[in-house]
């Protein structure tokens, strides 16, 4: 035993203290049960304009979630669309569950047009969740509401809660910005796309968010978009962080926050102690991804209303326009750096390819789904599933050993922001810096790292990040603008694939669903044995023969940083100018 450490002490004490805790939260578990029709519904967004959204049970916005530790959450979904869709409960870990991640042709095949299938989710998790498509981009489209679960034993004392969702909403159908996206021509590229706000389910400007007098409310904040930022904060008043991304850490005064897109934070919020007036609070809405010098940032405000008959007092305060920086918090449960014994590095580049599309890609490789989900790869090859390349070439697949830990890290070249979001597991952040600059670290964690499930890397940043690879599966890697999925800018971790073969417990519909769209349930990425099938590639996308940081016509001077080289600091700058307009 001289080589199990005080560390190995500690991670064991710390599941021994998690399996205690779920055996009281089981004795008042309850089963929440949903049945969905997924489905195209009408939405007016203000009278402005009227689009099909993917809605539920001919409603949009999608009515949010709330369930309990240990509450087991069952979704009973019909397929009502003509074209496959699934639904990725986002930051679940899924531990053993891995069938019911929804990343259509990583963990499952999708449910086809006309198709069911049921999600049976044992909920061993608390905190700040959303569920959404993982299927082109049906999340753009509005298949996306949030999931909260709640601690019988909360650490923090508050009276009540809000969960308030941040979303950007498009004119266009996420069809027709893909097909923008992709244009190998800048100026169409790279045309404005001027998105609208949708806030708490309402349209943004209307939004009101209720107090008592002397009340502390916990402000659960979710960024349920598609790929736009926001920053919120509230006028008069200071936020308390104490949760990102379902992790609790320590409490944290800030007078802003900015969530990525897939990002959670909870804030507790101490009401004044009159109700003389109401107050204003921002949602602001921006991009360092699209050129609109007019519209970025998108400043929608809404009222802290303490009373109907108060007048609305605005009260200036440069200090709203701060936001509290990841490395800055520490999570509550005192877990220290890990040590780790894996490292992968991962440039992402973004270029036009030589069949002159534009695409997203990691060390040069731009995700191509298999023929085959590639859980149903790894339960089906035997030793091959231990090797890479079972999972085809484009799908930029790593096998992991089962506990090993995990270095990545991620150098962002483009000029924009990527929200990057790893499936099945929180990461330790470790690290933040310029890639560019002469002193490379920028800000490094506490000696006791945050984690997060998605971290937002600035334009020519990295960011370290590590994880224990404890969670036998398929997890899915990639940049949480949805549109830079489609557009290749994700990878997978298969997890001990030796452990994934014995499983025994895979829902029936699960290959019918397989079986029904013509889709091979073993083999390789190709649907073969051993290499067989794997000497031409599916469908590759090509290879681009460089790749550039290309400056949007008339852009704004936020990509300087990387054309000329120099050390700026991109965030600040990209900070500086979201809240100009303040």
């Amino acid at each position: 035993m001289m080589f199990f450490t005080a560390i190995g002490y500690q991670f064991v004490f710390v599941l021994a203290f998690v399996h205690l805790y779920l055996a009281r939260s089981v004795a008042n578990a309850e089963i929440i049960e949903k049945f969905w029709n997924i489905e195209l519904v009408d939405f007016s967004m203000e009278g402005l304009f009227m689009r099909k959204a993917v809605g539920v049970n001919g409603q949009w916005p999608i009515p949010g979630i709330v369930a309990t530790l240990g509450d087991t959450l069952i979704i009973h979904v019909t397929n009502k669309l003509d074209e496959p869709t699934s639904l990725h409960s986002h930051g679940l870990f899924q531990n053993g569950t891995n069938f019911y991640d929804g990343a259509v042709m990583a963990t499952e095949c999708g449910i086809p047009p006309n198709g069911t299938f049921t999600y049976r989710l044992p909920l061993k998790q608390t905190g700040s969740y959303w569920i959404h498509s993982h299927f082109k981009s049906q999340t753009a489209d509005g298949l996306r509401t949030s999931l909260v679960i709640k601690d019988p034993q909360e650490v923090y004392k508050y009276d009540e809660e809000i969960v308030v969702t941040l979303e950007d909403w498009f004119r266009e159908s996420s069809e027709f910005m893909i097909k923008q996206l992709n244009n190998p021509d800048p100026h169409i590229r790279f045309r404005p796309i001027v998105p609208y706000g949708i806030i708490g389910g309402e349209c943004a400007n209307r939004k009101r968010i209720k107090f008592e007098p002397g009340k502390t409310y916990r402000i659960r904040l979710l960024n349920i978009g598609a790929s736009f930022e926001f920053h919120f904060s509230m006028e008069g008043h200071e936020l308390r962080v104490i949760e990102v991304d379902g992790v609790m850490v320590k409490e944290r005064p800030t007078h802003g926050v900015t969530l990525g897109a897939g990002q959670r934070a909870s804030v507790l919020v101490t009401a004044l102690d009159n109700a003389q007036f109401n107050y204003a609070f921002h949602a602001d809405m921006f991009t360092d991804l699209l050129q609109m010098p007019r519209y970025n940032p998108l400043n929608f405000t809404g009222t802290i209303e303490y009373s109907t008959k108060a007048p609305t007092r605005h009260v200036k305060n440069s200090k709203w326009k701060t936001t509290v920086h990841d490395l800055d918090l520490e999570p509550l449960d005192n877990e220290p750096a890990l040590e780790p014994n894996r490292f992968i590095t991962l440039d992402a580049y973004s270029g036009v390819f030589d069949d002159q599309t534009f695409r997203h890609s990691f060390n040069n490789v731009s995700y191509v789904a298999p023929q085959v989900p590639s859980l149903l790869s790894a339960m089906t090859t035997g030793d091959n599933a231990q090797l890479s390349e079972t999972y085809g070439r484009q799908t930029n697949t790593h096998v992991l050993r089962h506990m090993e830990v995990v270095q990545l890290i991620i150098n962002n070249h483009d000029y924009y922001s990527h929200p990057f979001h790893l499936h099945g597991h929180v990461f330790q952040i470790i690290e933040m810096g310029s890639i560019r600059s002469n002193e490379r670290v920028i800000k490094e964690s506490m000696d006791v790292p945050v984690k997060r499930d998605t971290v937002v890397i600035r334009g020519g940043h990295y960011a370290i990040v590590r994880f224990r690879a404890d969670n036998p599966g398929v997890w899915l890697f990639h940049c949480h603008i949805d549109f830079h999925i489609q557009l290749g800018l994700q990878m997978a971790f298969v997890e001990a694939p030796e452990i994934v073969q014995k499983w025994s417990d895979m829902p029936e519909m699960y290959k019918e669903n397989c079986i029904a769209q013509g889709i091979k349930t073993t083999g390789n990425a190709f649907g073969g044995i051993g290499f067989e099938g794997g000497a031409v590639d599916l469908n590759p996308s090509p290879y681009p023969d460089q790749f550039e940081s290309y400056d949007p016509p008339d852009g704004w001077k936020l990509i300087s940083y990387i054309l000329q080289g120099n050390g700026d600091d991109v965030e600040s700058i990209a900070s500086q100018k979201l809240l100009e307009s303040y």
